[in-house]
């Protein structure tokens, strides 16, 4: 399997190769040459099988280079069981994300086990293993640049920290994050980890990424690699995601179910569009937004008109504040026929003018694409939260209240509905004391979290400033 850009260029390369790679050399990201297929008979025989194991018959499809004993040793090693003990159910230890079911087919599908309480273990865990053992004899040094929203950024310096080939600086909205989403993140103490706190939003911090990521000389000069979601390897991790909960919430394989997910860089609802194409039987993938509704309007109108950065909403789901989707590129490439001529002109006009808008005919296949969308807000959420807990003694995150509440409002009937939860509760106490009347409990891990010291960099919306420290951590050497 080789992977083409979403604009165009096809440079022949490999899953291991753009395992890091953020953009393609016309800016576009990577995609799959072609989706493989599943038929009834290879669902089958993933029935009754463990998240490894089922991840390795997804991603074996992607990366066709790779000998697949060394494939599952990577598979086996990142999700082995011990890596997410933080589920609730002491029953399901032995689960690395397993569904919990509510009332009338929806159920909740528990990603956030993992050693940083975020869905993003799953994919980076992936990653620091494949880093480790398939690029090179020896690992190649490396400075990891993401931005984040507070989650996946102690998820890649959890992965990577303390590593003498690797260096990771992570980009992070000042005053946009939860108490602990802050704590976690900035009380990370390995010396190969800079935090810059940017005093402006993660649209932001992820613009200064993308401008950093796409100049080619300054990219080669300090070996930068990107991190977040656009990353092919993290979609495939989380489109595995979506056959393994397929294969937990059915027993025939002709069933079909809806997916319910945050919207936010829109890497799990394209995920789920991939899983979709490659044969699994969703009736529907629906993307939940918060007040910053820009995918909801997109897939009601074709418009698509996110709000400048400075205008995104700090809502009380701070991990969906986002205005412009980074994978949603992908899901134009695929709706519009693999046109990457189109998409490059939409992505200029987006660029230019702030928004786009489909024709009728180009609207009508997002239409036929199996996704829609619904929005939600705090007091929404504040209801979602205060029945689940008084229903079934669960204390869930915002983000995952707004999966519900799309969830629940767009259920069909008689269709299983899965909603992702991708963050645990405890990482957002105001939330839950304001809904519930009390706070989650802090794990055993995290016992001590708001007591931890602090490192960070705040620095102002410069790109100049960025690049120097960037350059300036990216050279740096320790022992």
């Amino acid at each position: 399997m080789l992977y083409i850009s979403t604009r165009g260029a096809a440079d022949g390369k490999t899953f291991a190769d753009i395992a890091f790679e953020g953009f393609a050399r016309d800016g576009g990201l990577y995609v799959p040459e072609n989706y493989p297929k599943f038929s009834s008979e290879d669902l089958a025989l993933l029935r009754g099988r463990d998240f490894p194991s089922v991840a390795l018959e997804v991603l074996r499809r992607f990366w066709t280079q790779i000998p697949v004993p060394d494939l599952w040793g990577l598979c086996r090693d990142a999700w082995q069981p011990s890596n997410f003990g933080n589920g609730r159910d002491p029953f399901k230890a032995h689960d690395v994300a397993p569904i919990k079911w509510l009332h009338d087919g929806v159920g909740l599908y528990e990603l956030s086990n993992g050693p940083t309480l975020t869905f993003d273990d799953f994919s980076l865990q992936f990653l620091k293993r494949l880093h480790a053992k398939h690029l090179g004899t020896e690992p190649e040094n490396i400075t990891l640049l993401g931005a984040t929203t507070g989650d996946m950024g102690a998820s890649a310096e959890y992965a990577f920290g303390d590593r003498k080939d690797t260096r990771v600086v992570m980009l992070s909205p000042k005053d946009r994050m939860s108490k602990f989403q802050s704590a976690q993140l900035y009380s990370n103490k390995d010396e190969n980890v800079l935090n810059l706190e940017v005093e402006g939003t993660f649209d932001d911090c992820q613009e200064l990424v993308y401008k950093l990521l796409e100049d080619e000389e300054f990219r080669k000069a300090n070996k930068l690699g990107a991190v977040n979601s656009y990353l092919w390897a993290r979609i495939a991790v989380q489109v595995a995601c979506y056959f393994y909960a397929y294969i937990q919430a059915t027993g025939a394989q002709n069933e079909q179910v809806v997916f319910c997910v945050p919207g936010g860089n829109f890497g799990n609802a394209f995920a789920g569009y991939v899983a979709r194409a490659m044969g699994l039987p969703i009736l529907r993938i629906l993307v939940a937004t918060n007040e910053n509704d820009a995918m909801d309007r997109f897939l009601r109108t074709g418009v698509y008109s996110p709000r400048p950065a400075s205008e995104t909403i700090a809502t009380s789901s701070p991990s969906m504040d986002i205005s412009r989707a980074a994978n949603f590129e992908r899901f134009l490439f695929e709706v519009l026929g693999r046109n990457g001529v189109r998409v490059k002109e939409l992505m200029k006009d987006l660029e230019e003018k702030g928004s786009f808008e489909l024709t009728q005919q180009e609207f009508s296949k997002v239409r036929r694409s199996g996704l829609a969308a619904g929005t939600s807000n705090h007091a929404n959420r504040l209801e979602i939260i205060e029945s689940l807990n008084i229903e079934y003694a669960t204390t869930i995150d915002p983000h995952t209240a707004d999966c519900l509440y799309t969830g629940v409002y767009l259920h069909p009937v008689g269709v299983k509905t899965i909603c992702f939860e991708t963050v645990q509760a405890v990482k957002f106490p105001k939330m839950t004391m304001q809904a519930t009347g009390k706070t989650v409990p802090l794990p055993d891990a995290f016992a001590d979290i708001f007591e931890r010291e602090q490192r960070k960099t705040t620095v102002a919306v410069d790109e100049s400033r960025i690049r120097e420290a960037v350059a300036a951590f990216a050279s740096k050497s320790w022992a």
